[in-house]
């Protein structure tokens, strides 16, 4: 699946047209050193990247592109690739169908509050819905309060509270 938009300096919610165009199509192995790149450009600008591992990254990512619950769609501005979400689709016992869960969205700096990461969410929820999913999920840190606004403006709302246990 492809979307395409056109981003330019005049932009309206619908009518995101002239300069670059923007490409949201599926990841391949091809893309890994790109997807790992943002990976570490993510990691640059945390505060607190403790147990953060490129690495580890690097070796979820190959097995990601692999594995068929999951997908990466990455977004590209003139063949290069300037951003990705990571989201995976599961079936619950209560739920009537599959829940998509997007557990990364990364846009390169220099690419961010361009409408990348908004069409990288819209089309992860509309192949949710091709998918069969009954709901769409994502968590963010509590304190991060721009990616919550961000979610809320998507029309994402806070519906639950997420509880997590490290385990070492």
């Amino acid at each position: 699946m492809t979307r395409r938009l056109m981003l330019g300096a005049r932009r309206t919610q619908w009518d995101l047209a002239v300069e670059d165009e923007i490409v949201i199509a599926g990841a391949s192995e091809p893309d890994l050193p790109a997807i790992i790149g943002l990976c570490r450009e993510l990691a640059d600008t945390i505060e607190d990247a403790e147990g953060l591992d490129l690495e580890i990254a690097a070796e979820n990512c190959r097995a990601l592109v692999r594995d068929p619950d999951s997908h990466i769609l990455v977004a590209r501005v003139a063949g290069a690739v300037v951003g990705f979400v990571n989201f995976t689709t599961r079936r619950t016992a209560l739920h009537p169908g599959p829940s998509g869960l997007i557990d990364e969205v990364i846009v390169s700096k220099a690419h961010r509050g361009s409408g990348i990461g908004r069409m990288l969410v819209l089309t992860t929820v509309e192949q949710c819905r091709r998918l069969g999913c009954c709901e769409v999920e994502v968590s963010t840190e509590k304190s991060n309060s721009t990616a919550r606004a961000f979610y809320r403006r998507l029309g994402f709302r806070e519906d639950a509270v997420l509880l997590e246990l490290q385990l070492e």
